[in-house]
This record gives structure tokens, C-alpha cells and sequence, in this order.
């Protein structure tokens, strides 16, 4: 058990109007604060775990960092609630003055202008995914789900080739997942152009171009995309599916990736 992950607590269970006392595994949340060459970017609320991760993907996915050679200092202080990140530019920062709630669990940030999104369409590969491999990649990823499995507390997401998963991450929300997986690529110089992300949590405006900034040419939820995800996705040239349980799944945007 991850126990950096999970806090125990007493609790009382109640079935068929029956009551006993247990021992209950609780997630654990924190706040984690992002500074950006001395200026306070944005607050977190995040599971203690992965947070460089965390950081680069949140800043990628901000328009913020586009390589890791662009970071000269990344430090952690106050037990890892906050990370000082140095960056070799200028920021403008009344860019990030202008924040936006998302729909995500525990209110998601973003500076990006939804209305208004500036990621361009996905470019050609050769990237296509068998039918039964999403099937099959969407079980094995809840599978590899630890946490949410100890107490129901995550969403996941996972990075994966055409049909082998490449790493899964957990967070208590959607957003963190993404930003997660985006980070971990950076910083294994992995090429996110012939990749597809899959993920537990509804897909919304913003995790679409979260996905789409970083040109991942497909995107697999286990549960519904919004109106503005499809048409974004449309728009973009982004192969969007949803709904994938048992071994059914929604296509709202093909582009002849998907194979039977």
C-alpha cells in the first residue's frame, strides 16, 4: 500500500441498515503552489505525489515551458507544498493575471482562453489504434489504477503506443492526470506525436487542448465528452472517444485512426 498516498481513518459502515466500525483508506489532498521567477503562479489542489511532474506539465500546458532546457532551477520547499521554478525568458505576466475556474474537480485553473484556442490541428502520422486494443488499454489501465482501487478516490490517465501502455498516473483530479502525464514525457523525452492519452474523467474544453497543445493525435475516456470538447476536436483533426467500457466505446471524431 502507498502510504504516502492514503491516510487511515475510523469510520462506520452502514449496510442493509446495519452498522459496524472499520478501518477506512481516505486519498490524501494538498495544496501545491507553483512560482514562476519569483511570481505566484497558481494553487493546486493535488495528491502529494509526482509534483515535478506536476509542475512541467502544468507549465507546458500553459503555453509557459516548451523544453526543459528553457528551466535553470526547480526547487521544492515548505515539505513540497510549493516549487520555485526558474525559467530562462520573460513571462508576461499579466497573461496570468486573468484565471478561469474549469469544470474540473476541486475548480481546475487555466490562463488559456477557451474561447479561443490557439492549438493548432493535429499534423499527419501514421498513428492508428485496433478497436479491441482500446478495449483492451481502457481495462488494463484501471487495472494498473492502485489507488482508486484502496479507495476510490482518483481518476487515472494513461499514456500509450498503438497497443501497449506506456505509464499510468493517478490524482485526485482530471486536470493533475493530464498535466501529469504531460510532465512525465518531458522529462523522459518521450514524443507525444505518435501517442494516444486515455483517461477515467469526462473530457471538457480544457483537457481537450491540453491534449491538443501537446499534438496527441487521440484521446480515449472512459466516460462523455461536453459539446465544446467534440467540436474542438472536430475542429482540430483530434480523434475523441468516449464511453469506452466492457468492450463498447463512442467515436465522436474518427479521421480513419480508429481500426477494425
Amino acid at each position: 500500500m502507498d502510504l504516502t498516498s492514503v491516510e487511515k481513518f475510523k469510520i462506520k459502515k452502514v449496510k442493509n441498515n446495519s452498522m459496524e466500525e472499520l478501518e477506512d483508506s481516505i486519498i490524501k489532498e494538498q495544496p501545491f503552489t507553483i512560482f514562476v521567477n519569483g511570481y505566484e503562479l497558481v494553487t493546486l489542489m493535488t495528491l502529494p505525489k509526482d509534483l515535478k511532474e506536476l509542475t512541467i506539465g502544468f507549465l507546458a500546458s500553459e503555453g509557459i515551458l516548451e523544453n526543459l532546457n528553457e528551466i535553470t532551477d526547480m526547487k521544492f520547499t515548505h515539505q513540497n507544498s510549493i516549487i520555485q521554478v526558474e525559467i530562462d525568458k520573460d513571462i508576461d505576466i499579466n497573461i496570468f493575471k486573468k484565471r478561469t475556474l474549469t469544470s474540473g474537480c476541486g475548480k481546475g485553473i487555466t490562463f488559456t482562453n477557451l474561447k479561443d484556442c490557439s492549438a493548432g490541428k493535429i499534423s499527419e502520422n501514421d498513428l492508428t489504434m485496433k478497436s479491441k486494443n482500446i478495449v483492451k488499454l481502457m481495462v488494463n489501465m484501471q487495472k494498473s489504477a492502485k489507488l482508486f482501487e484502496q479507495t476510490g478516490g482518483t481518476h487515472t490517465a494513461a499514456l500509450t503506443s498503438s497497443d501497449n501502455i506506456v505509464y499510468v498516473i493517478e490524482d485526485i483530479g482530471r486536470h493533475n492526470t493530464i498535466d501529469k502525464i504531460i510532465g512525465k514525457s518531458f522529462l523522459n523525452k518521450i514524443n507525444l506525436n505518435d501517442k494516444a492519452i486515455l483517461t477515467s474523467g469526462r473530457v471538457s474544453s480544457e483537457i481537450i487542448i491540453k491534449v491538443l497543445k501537446q499534438k496527441v493525435p487521440i484521446l480515449i475516456s472512459r466516460s462523455a465528452p461536453t459539446n465544446s470538447a467534440v467540436n474542438i476536436a472536430r475542429e482540430k483533426d483530434l480523434t475523441l472517444i468516449g464511453f469506452t467500457r466492457g468492450n463498447r466505446f463512442n467515436i465522436y471524431n474518427d479521421l480513419n485512426r480508429i481500426k477494425y
